[in-house]
């Protein structure tokens, strides 16, 4: 039997299968094969929450156990098997938790035939719908899978291909103990008859009533997590609705979704090889292609995980890492007693060399720290420079402009240039609007945005009764602003 085959454990038996057809095998427990068990969602919890997607995977896995706990129901006194799915809502996960009970897990695996020794992968059968889809044009719809057998009942949705959700319903025993109905008698009613009136007799029609009651209020909630999922997913609606049912399509089920304005198409799921359902058909191509690298969503809730080789440990790892080391130490070591007898009088030589290199390393040291004194006092020195230039700049820019002003202005001026030279201002535009207001746009270096206002107050004190700006603005490193000056007042301290 080739590595990619798998075995199944089915409460009946162990079924071997290599991609082609099964085999039932009850003799052999094949535990070199990778075992996989489908948990009915009776033992499984599960609970649904949402998360920023910043997070790592690591701290994910931890968020998902705290919440499992404390929000999903688990029982702090037991021990579980966590697994999640998680979905990429754009800002934000949403994550659907799985768990499942060492205790539940033992109770189920005790009732089967035969011994399991070891389990591999243990999910829930809704997951493996996803083997349906082996081409892109089947990964177009939005598909309903409703699985019905005498212990275990669902809704499965599927967008594009993938799982995004389910719901339990009623399983037959349910349905029979509800309906008082005998489980032999009601499977031979939905197989032969459906949930089509025509098809029952008149004393049979309260049998119907009675069954048709307790699906209508499963389709019902399924119809609901379809709504649910339409603000999660944008899911537009159902487009085909799949029976999971012994290969039957339940004659009459679209009636109770045209109620909810649904009008799916309904198939049956066919059997894929004689020797099994259809259902295990489908598990077996689920098991087989996740095992040989499909890209399916699986949660694991396995309690029974395969022993790992000793060299895959990492205890075994860091033994083998710490035996080796100590024989290269060893031999370190004695070879290094050799070398250092034989190399005494090299390693004075070195230490001297060390220390000179020390004394020079002390001394450029100190060599860069006078340096870096004398390279401050140079950046003073500039920086005086600068200022010098940056006033020098401002009259030569202001000359021209005097000489266009008339005599009558020339104590306004000087007022001017006096205190731009104060605060190392610069004028960027000088305009006269008429005979009695001028303009003046001032640059302040520095980014100091006080100097604009000191500039405008010096003025106030020598006399200029009206020195406004309507705005000081910072633009790529430097304020600007535009002082009005009425120069009325300049005119009568002229005459004066």
């Amino acid at each position: 039997m080739t590595k990619e085959a798998i075995v199944f454990l089915d409460n009946e038996h162990t079924i071997v299968y290599d991609g082609k057809e099964p085999v039932l095998d009850t003799t052999n427990k094949h535990s070199d094969l990778f075992s996989a068990l489908p948990i009915p969602l009776k033992y499984i919890h599960s609970f649904s929450f949402k998360i920023s997607n910043s997070v790592g995977d690591d701290e994910l896995t931890m968020q998902t156990e705290l919440k499992m706990y404390k929000e999903g129901g688990l029982d702090v006194q037991k021990e579980y098997a966590i697994d999640f799915i998680k979905y990429d809502l754009g800002d934000e996960f949403l994550v659907e938790a799985f768990a499942l009970a060492l205790d539940d897990f033992n109770q189920y695996v005790r009732n089967f035939p035969y011994k399991i020794d070891v389990v591999d992968l243990a999910f829930p059968h809704f997951l493996a719908y996803e083997a349906l889809y082996e081409t892109e044009e089947a990964k177009t719809s939005n598909d309903l899978y409703i699985y019905i057998s005498e212990e275990e009942a669902y809704g499965a949705i599927y967008q594009n291909g993938k799982y995004i959700g389910h719901r339990v319903i009623n399983s037959l025993s349910a349905i029979s103990k509800r309906t008082g109905l005998e489980l032999v008698k009601l499977k031979e009613y939905l197989i032969e008859k459906g949930f089509k009136r025509d098809n029952y007799d008149l004393e049979e029609t309260l049998i119907l009533d009675a069954i048709v009651e307790v699906f209508s209020k499963d389709i019902e909630k399924i119809v609901y997590s379809i709504n649910h999922k339409r603000g999660l997913f944008g899911l537009t609606g159902i487009d085909k609705v799949f029976i999971d049912f012994n290969g039957q399509k339940l004659e009459g089920i679209e009636d109770f979704f045209s109620q909810y304005g649904f009008e799916p198409r309904i198939e049956p799921l066919i059997q894929h090889y004689e020797k099994v359902s259809p259902s295990l058909s489908i598990l077996l191509d689920y098991v087989y292609k996740l095992h040989n690298g499909a890209d399916f969503y699986h949660v694991n809730v396995t309690h029974l995980a395969r022993k790992k080789p000793l060299k895959q440990y990492v205890g075994f790892r860091y033994l083998v890492e710490i035996l080796i080391a100590v024989v290269l130490l060893l031999g370190a070591s004695l070879f290094t007693m050799y070398y250092l007898n034989a190399q005494k009088d090299k390693i004075t030589q070195l230490n001297t060399k060390v220390e000179i290199q020390k004394k020079k390393i002390r001394n450029l040291s100190l060599r860069f720290k006078q340096i870096k004194k004398k390279n401050d006092i140079l950046l003073k020195e500039k920086k005086g420079l600068e200022d010098k230039i940056f006033v020098y700049d401002t009259t030569f820019r202001i000359i021209p402009m005097i000489g266009q002003i008339s005599t009558k202005r020339q104590k306004m001026m000087n007022d001017i240039v006096k205190v731009l030279k104060k605060y190392h201002l610069s004028v960027s535009s000088m305009y006269q609007k008429d005979a009695q207001n001028f303009e003046l746009l001032l640059i302040s270096k520095a980014n100091k945005r006080s100097d604009i206002s000191k500039f405008m107050h010096d003025l106030l004190e020598m006399g200029y009764k009206n020195v406004t700006t309507q705005d000081i603005a910072y633009e790529k490193g430097i304020y600007k602003s535009k002082i009005y000056i009425n120069i009325k007042e300049v005119e009568q301290n002229v005459k004066r």
